[in-house]
């Protein structure tokens, strides 16, 4: 049986890539969420955009810069609707041909993860600059995680209420990856205050240190 489905994967894959479009990550994404059902520009841009969104986001114009090269790959397809008190709507499906294409994406491996980690940067020159002022850096680093995190959470709440489901779901659901992501997302913020934590502890130490250091020395010259 698994012969059987990876050969007919190969075929729409095949099929997939006559079209000679050059598709960029985002674009198998967005292929990702239309999988899960039909959705319109607007809805895609709620569900990857910043602040919604801490697996891939994209900016509004980019969404639809990319929905329109799906469309001319034949990976999507959309239809009008018209509304009588609104502007016009598209409304995004995937083809069969995007579903072959996102198959053979995912089946892709390995896949090397960038990395860019502009904050661990800053903490390497960390020195530079006073145990005080380094504190307060990491202390505005954590409460910034930590609104990230609220986000993170409700765009898991979100997600429930938009796919009608309630996580954990089981690893065959559709909504699984979805899910996983997410959780993703949170322990890798929850993995990175730890480690701010662990920064602040060590310069709280080195303030305590010279703090007990100058009273020491104060307290001498007294004597």
């Amino acid at each position: 049986m698994r012969s059987k489905l990876n050969k007919r994967t190969a075929l729409e894959a095949a099929e997939a890539k006559k079209t000679g479009q050059k598709i960029p990550v985002i674009g198998y994404a967005l292929m990702g969420r239309l999988a899960q059902g039909d959705q319109t520009g607007y809805q895609l841009s709620l569900i990857m955009g910043p602040p919604r969104n801490f697996i891939w986001e994209a900016k509004h114009s980019q969404i639809y810069t990319v929905l329109g090269t799906l469309a001319r790959a034949g990976y999507v397809t959309f239809s009008q609707v018209i509304q009588d008190s609104k502007p016009n709507k598209k409304v995004y499906s995937i083809t069969e041909q995007g579903r072959a294409a996102l198959r053979e994406w995912v089946l892709q491996s390995p896949t090397p993860e960038p990395h860019r980690h502009e904050f661990a940067m800053k903490v390497v020159s960390m020195w530079t600059v006073s145990p005080e002022d380094a504190l307060r850096v990491i202390r505005d680093q954590i409460e910034l995680t930590n609104t990230e995190i609220g986000m993170i959470d409700e765009h898991y709440n979100e997600a429930q209420r938009r796919y009608n489901t309630t996580f954990p779901v089981p690893v065959t659901s559709r909504y699984f990856g979805l899910y996983a992501a997410i959780k993703q997302a949170r322990d890798t913020k929850l993995a990175a205050i730890e480690w701010y934590e662990w920064i602040a502890e060590q310069l709280v130490d080195t303030l305590q240190g010279e703090a007990d250091a100058a009273f020491e020395s104060d307290d001498s010259k007294a004597t």
